[in-house]
């Protein structure tokens, strides 16, 4: 498969006087185009300056814009699948070492070293039918995982675009599991050449003899940064053509083909790289740039980008790779003017770099095990304390984090599925940590970091396996700051509260199987008041934000209510908790009777916030992913099972024996 696309609309592209000579040059668009030849391999490492500097590149992807970092990560996630890229280097003397990229140092390897990077570990195969499909050697071994090479996969390119021709008609729900990896595979291998191919036309020259047109170019191999910095002097000699293009020398015909290549390389959608001035919104691909220069609409700082990238992926030496980068850098954040956002850029770098939703684990993670040590310890006030202020401190920066999303993208904390993992993430914890402190039975103490540490590993797993940018921008029915603030935070809310509740329930149900007390103990009953409370609280939000969705819908699709799958899963939250505390209050369940029905409306949360969008029905259905349905209906066994087994327990023991020992109930908040 070609570098760069093979011929295209010429005449689309240049928009230039001699339009006959274009169509003309198109007959020789079969020629091979000369490469640059020199080093192909970086035998150093980037330095970490010139790594965090071109960190600042501002590109615009599906219309948000953003770090080259960012860009750089979430282009790894999906194509292979870690944060980081491992390898093996060989020495001189064939001793074998490891070596990581982070995901800049990758890219920047994409651009300038292509055939290394070519060379990586890149793809993730899971599947060692995948190998025997596609008819790649296998040395017999069967591990969990192997990583292939997109050279290896290049090589049997044709084999798997067949297979996923094949595939892709099968709905992503029906394809076995070789099919859906295959398919995969393509779609990774698709995502990998689109981005290596953006910088193919800066590796390539046209050369040229006659004397005309080195003097126009100042060199007898013509690039693309000769072409943009000569743009004038280029349309100048076009301008001397007859209106046949009769007169025009073969030289010329090949760099009026080379041209057309470059403007239609990347015309496809996926350009990623782009500037504009300070009155357009909408980003330059290097076609769309070059196009612009040819033509006369831009000047200077434009063509400044051309040539220093040029440069940069020239075969020199690695510092002077690093030295023309350094230009790109400058001359893309002055061509883009206005339009570059030097403080998002930098807050979002930071945003990354720091993590903060990802440092709060191991706070959580800390005052859970101090949780669990007052346990052993209850009148301890130092411990109580020192676990409730850890706790604190994570959710703090949780909070940090969700703010600085805010900032990031200027919308309310919840716009996709991530959000919401952060968001519940907080809030459940928050709530549980509110209710240990109005009441310090050291059950919230470690309910509340535990259910923190979990959901923000949940997010983090979603993240990588969704591999999608988090911050994106909202479909157009969506983006609305008002309703996402107003329904989405609340009925999110109202979710976070369910949870939790269930979470207390739960812990309620373990008490009572491992015989941790007894259910008439101070302890037990106060868990089924934290329980009741809770839920009182998630369904207040939870009416709330149903009935502002159902606004919403009026306002945005005609009708109130449409018996659509996440409206029906907000109802049944509703009325969940409506009849579980009635039939509280009534007397009609008791202590059992309320856990399990409290579990159960965990399990509805679970279906509402989750499961609908993977239902492919109605108008809340955000797409299908197998991984997250996997997890899902692991979701629903891991609580369906405890349900099971504390029905069971009171089924074969309906009277516990108290205890023999009994863990003291004082309180540490008022215990001397």
């Amino acid at each position: 498969m070609s570098s760069y696309a093979n011929g295209g609309d010429v005449m689309k592209g240049l928009r230039l006087a001699a339009l006959v000579l274009i169509a003309l040059a198109m007959t020789a668009c079969g020629r091979a185009v000369p490469r640059l030849e020199g080093d192909v391999t970086r035998s150093e490492p980037w330095s970490k300056e010139l790594v965090a500097q071109m960190s600042e590149v501002a590109v615009q992807d599906n219309g948000r814009q953003k770090p080259l970092s960012v860009l750089a990560s979430f282009r790894l996630y999906k194509i292979h699948g870690r944060r980081d890229l491992k390898y093996s280097v060989l020495d001189a003397g064939g001793n074998e070492s490891k070596s990581t990229l982070t995901p800049m140092e990758w890219l920047l390897d994409v651009i300038c070293y292509p055939d290394q990077a070519a060379s990586y570990p890149l793809f993730r195969i899971e599947n060692s039918s995948v190998l025997d499909a596609l008819k790649i050697p296998n040395d017999g071994q069967t591990p969990d995982f192997v990583y292939i090479s997109y050279n290896t996969v290049t090589s049997k390119y044709e084999t798997l675009r067949g297979l996923a021709q094949e595939y892709a008609p099968i709905d992503a729900s029906d394809r076995t599991p070789l099919q859906a990896h295959v398919f995969g595979l393509w779609q990774r291998y698709i995502t990998y050449d689109n981005l290596q191919r953006q910088f193919a036309a800066f590796r390539y020259t046209m050369p040229v003899s006659e004397e005309e047109l080195q003097s126009a170019f100042g060199t007898e191999n013509v690039g693309v940064g000769a072409i943009a910095e000569n743009a004038l002097k280029f349309n100048a000699m076009l301008k001397k053509l007859n209106p046949e293009a009769t007169n025009a020398s073969q030289g010329l015909i090949n760099i009026a083909d080379f041209v057309g290549k470059v403007i239609t390389n990347d015309d496809d959608g996926v350009g990623i790289i782009g500037w504009a001035d300070d009155s357009e919104e909408e980003w330059l691909t290097f076609g769309e740039g070059f196009e612009r220069i040819l033509t006369g609409k831009e000047e200077g700082s434009l063509a400044d980008v051309f040539t220093s990238l040029e440069r940069a992926v020239r075969p020199n030496s690695l510092a002077d790779k690093e030295a023309a980068l350094l230009l790109f850098r400058d001359a893309s954040i002055t061509a883009a003017g206005q339009q570059y956002n030097s403080v998002q850029v930098e807050r979002e770098i930071e945003y990354y770099n720091s993590s903060w939703h990802y440092q709060s684990i191991h706070y959580f993670l800390l005052a859970f095990l101090m949780a669990t040590v007052t346990w052993l310890l209850p009148r301890n006030k130092i411990l109580w304390w020192g676990s409730l202020s850890v706790c604190g401190v994570a959710i703090g920066m949780l909070t940090f984090d969700l703010i600085l999303r805010i900032l990031i993208t200027g919308h309310p904390p919840i716009k996709n599925l991530y959000d919401t993992f952060l968001f519940i993430a907080w809030v459940s914890a928050l709530l549980l940590l509110c209710t240990e402190f109005v009441m310090p039975r050291r059950i919230c103490l470690a309910a509340a970091p535990f259910v923190g540490a979990l959901l923000v590993m949940f997010a983090r797993t979603y993240e990588v396996n969704n591999a999608s940018d988090t911050m994106d921008p909202l479909v157009a029915v969506l983006d609305s700051n008002f309703w996402l603030a107003t329904h989405v935070t609340t009925i999110n809310i109202g979710y976070a509260a369910g949870l939790a509740a269930a979470v207390l329930a739960y812990v309620w149900i373990f008490m009572r199987i491992f015989r941790i007390g007894h259910p008439s103990d101070v302890r037990a009953k106060a868990l089924i008041r934290m329980c009741y409370g809770v839920t009182c609280f998630g369904l207040l939000f939870s009416v709330v934000g149903t009935i502002l969705g159902g606004v919403w819908a009026n306002d945005s699709w005609g009708r109130f209510w449409g018996w659509d799958p996440k409206e029906n899963g907000a109802l049944m939250i509703c009325l969940g908790q409506i009849a579980l505390l009635h039939a509280r209050f009534t007397g009609w369940i008791r202590d059992v009777g309320f856990v399990i029905w409290a579990g159960i409306v965990g399990i509805v949360v679970v279906f509402s916030w989750f499961h609908v969008n993977l239902l492919q029905v109605g108008l809340h259905a955000y797409g299908f992913d197998s991984g997250l349905r996997d997890a899902v209906w692991m979701t629903y066994s891991v609580q369906g099972g405890v349900l099971i087994v504390g029905v069971l327990d009171v089924v074969l023991r309906p009277n516990p024996v108290r205890a023999k020992a009994s863990v003291p109930s004082a309180s540490p908040a008022t215990s001397s």
